[in-house]
């Protein structure tokens, strides 16, 4: 038998240069699978844009307490579930500014002020958005409270985590629902400009009062307790207690400044202390929270719903 193939090359050397060329193959298909696979998750990547738009407040909040929130965000998951771009800024206009740049997926509007301080441009390009089809709300009394110091329970990420939790849970819930705008504030005296807001999407809708948890309260439905991470609600709540000042958010049947009927539901509700009073809702959404109620002093955590596999990301632009 002849053992030499095309101009005298051994049949070993051809056999060999075939099995080169298949580790070649099997390593260009791998990178291209990789490649792939990126290009498809940062097509499924929520861009999202915090807007700080309070002012320092001395000894309790300021802007990097903000963009720390922010930040956690950004980083969540390893950085492939969202891309966070943060601003502060109190200058009337600034937010308008800021929306006619690229598109994002969620927006979150976390706005302490005692007055208006947002121009008609600014409110046409909130309105813009939200006409554009990311029309899920959410409404946050507590947001605020969410990384401030007067005590060492209420600095971010929580007691055992848990205020960061919760946030992964808001903005989690917000991406599934399609996207949308999360507005965050404090009581009554600092809603002002988080309610010209609010009012600019759903008018009547406005946050209000002042409120002082009891442990008279449930969680209403899973969203707030582990859309992305289990998260206790006594961890929630002893945060709450250390800020005993949030606001109260609307809930009920609204119309949109398009005409459109908007119900907002209860996600967390309390009595103020000592118990037994109505309860207030702390948080309310544009969607529906889910069967099932959990006492708002529970110490059970809840069952993880989903899993993440982390992966390398840039930090949060500031």
């Amino acid at each position: 038998m002849d053992k030499h193939g095309p101009k005298g090359h051994s049949v070993a050397d051809h056999l060999n240069g075939i099995s080169r060329m298949r580790k070649y193959l099997t390593a260009t298909f791998g990178i291209f699978a990789l490649f792939i696979g990126s290009i498809a998750a940062q097509a499924d990547q929520k861009t999202v844009l915090w807007w700080d738009g309070s002012p320092t407040y001395d000894g309790a909040s300021n802007a990097q307490d903000r963009a720390a929130m922010a930040r956690y965000i950004d980083q969540f998951d390893g950085g492939a579930s969202y891309d966070v771009t943060f601003k502060h800024a109190t200058q009337r206009g600034a937010l308008a500014k800021a929306l006619a740049g690229a598109p994002f997926d969620i927006i979150v509007l976390d706005v302490t002020t005692t007055h208006k301080n947002f121009t008609n441009a600014d409110l046409d390009a909130l309105r813009a958005h939200y006409a554009g089809g990311k029309r899920a709300l959410m409404l946050d009394g507590t947001l605020w409270v969410r990384n401030a110091r007067p005590g060492p329970k209420t600095v971010f990420p929580g007691p055992n985590g848990a205020s960061a939790a919760l946030l992964m849970n808001q903005i989690a819930a917000l991406a599934d629902a399609g996207g949308g705008i999360l507005i965050g504030t404090d009581h009554r005296e600092f809603q002002a400009g988080a309610n010209q807001l609010l009012e600019a999407i759903v008018p009547r809708a406005r946050f209000s009062g002042r409120t002082n948890p009891s442990r008279d309260g449930e969680f209403i439905g899973g969203t707030l307790l582990n859309t992305a991470v289990p998260v206790r609600p006594l961890d929630i709540l002893r945060h709450w207690e250390e800020i005993p000042s949030q606001a109260e958010a609307p809930v009920g049947q609204f119309t949109d400044f398009m005409g459109n009927p908007v119900t907002l539901h209860t996600l967390v509700e309390t009595s103020d202390k000592p118990g037994g009073k109505a309860k207030r809702p702390y948080i309310t959404a544009s969607f529906a929270p889910g069967e099932g109620r959990t006492a708002i002093d529970s110490n059970a955590e809840p069952e993880p719903v989903r899993d993440y596999m982390p992966t390398r990301k840039s930090v949060v632009n500031e």
